[in-house]
């Protein structure tokens, strides 16, 4: 079995984690901080560990650990460290193989201005007029201090992280103008947050579909505001798409998924319930059916949703359930229990990664391999209780299974 040594740190680094934890290889996946770390989820043959490292490091752990591959899916902005991943391989003979995202076009925007790097962006700055919202980290933040009313015009958009806000506070930010969020933001959030401080210029790299490029050009062309983008740094050596690399490791190496067993099985364990806290990320057909099962077994139900459909509506009037009418934002999971279950893949991948963060159980309605649990079919008659499950194989068995049971003890409360 191959030994893989993935360096991970974005949205594709995180899909790659997930993809060879299916494969027939072992993996190892290096991220920069520890909140990078609780976005993995830690399998039986794939392991996270964090923490920047040098190339003489990297050199050190491929060799003495007996990695024989070695992916870069790190950010297309992070020159630095993919230069030391590349050049590490080249001294160890291990196989270098980079992960890039695809770029993004600005053509067809209006307002749209562009800088090679940092250090130019800085200098356009300087005759643009008006508060800037500053989407590009916490890294390069100090190369601004030189701009013209620093500390009252720029609001920088950064990690929630500890270290990351003591160092822009550091540099004279003012509490009030950092603006410490996870993304990838949707257009309005972004909006929202151009209106809220008076945004005249947004800066943002080309960071491509995951890096939310497009929602933050649209939301500058409807705020009619000027967009300043840098470039993306020209990269050295061949690269591939999360799918290349996937093509490129079967067709090579004969990594590729293992067949799960069709019939594996879950144990079923029935808990109380009752009295606890269940938030519901979605106001629609698939969030009822669950808000309708979880009723039946008394828990407080808090739905976080901009609309709730006619059935979830009567369930909110009657008084049965909590409901915060607005779309979900980050910090929000704070219950027991969780069910990401909006129509935006997006939004529900960012749940479950809050989830993971805080130790949450959560559901995924969307994407089984992101649950911690699955819903189960549900019978009741006669104080007895049936949880029926495929593993989240076959709905359709589950459900002919219900239906029997329905019909044979004639349950009590006849819903899912």
């Amino acid at each position: 079995m191959y030994k893989l040594l993935l360096f991970a740190g974005t949205t594709e680094g995180r899909e790659l984690a997930e993809y060879f934890s299916t494969c027939n290889v072992q993996v190892t996946v290096c991220v920069a901080t520890e909140y990078g770390q609780t976005l993995i989820l830690q399998r039986e043959n794939l392991s996270v560990c964090a923490g920047r490292l040098t190339q003489q490091e990297m050199e050190e752990k491929i060799i003495e650990e007996g990695y024989d591959l070695v992916v870069d899916a790190t950010h297309p902005y992070a020159q630095v460290v993919t230069e030391n991943i590349r050049s590490a391989c080249e001294k160890t003979g291990r196989p270098y193989f980079r992960c890039l995202r695809q770029e993004e076009s600005a053509e067809g925007y209006a307002n749209v201005f562009f800088a090679e790097d940092t250090s130019q962006a800085a200098q356009m700055l300087e005759e643009i007029e008006g508060n800037i919202l500053l989407t590009t980290g916490s890294k390069e933040l100090c190369q601004y201090q030189k701009v013209s009313g620093f500390t009252e015009r720029f609001y920088p958009r950064v990690l929630p992280l500890a270290n990351v806000v003591e160092s822009c506070l550091a540099l004279g930010i003012p509490a009030g103008h950092l603006i410490a969020m996870q993304g990838p933001f949707s257009e309005e959030l972004n909006l929202a947050m151009i209106r809220q401080w008076n945004i005249r210029c947004l800066v943002t790299k080309e960071s491509g579909k995951a890096g939310g490029f497009d929602e933050k050009l649209n939301a500058a062309k409807k705020a009619g505001i000027l967009t300043l983008v840098i470039g993306r740094p020209k990269e050295q050596s061949e690269h591939d798409t999360v799918q290349g690399i996937r093509e490129k490791f079967q067709q090579q190496y004969k990594i590729a998924p293992i067949e799960k067993q069709k019939n594996r099985r879950y144990f079923p364990m029935f808990v109380s319930l009752d009295g606890k806290s269940v938030q519901v990320i979605g106001g629609g057909t698939i969030a009822t059916r669950r808000i309708k099962t979880l009723l039946r077994f008394g828990c407080r139900i808090r739905v976080i949703a901009p609309e709730l459909c006619e059935d979830c509506r009567k369930l909110w009037e009657n008084r049965m359930i909590d409901w915060e009418e607005r779309a979900w934002q980050q910090g929000d999971c704070t219950g027991e229990l969780v069910l990401a279950a909006t129509d935006s893949p997006k939004v529900n991948e960012q749940i479950v990664q809050e989830c993971r963060q805080k130790k949450i159980t959560v559901n995924r309605c969307d994407k089984q391999q992101d649950c911690d649990f699955y819903f189960p079919a549900v019978v009741e008659h006669d104080g007895l209780v049936f949880g029926l499950c495929s593993g989240g194989a076959d709905h359709k068995k589950v459900k002919d299974a219900a239906a029997a049971l329905r019909k044979s003890f004639r349950d009590d409360a006849a819903m899912e």
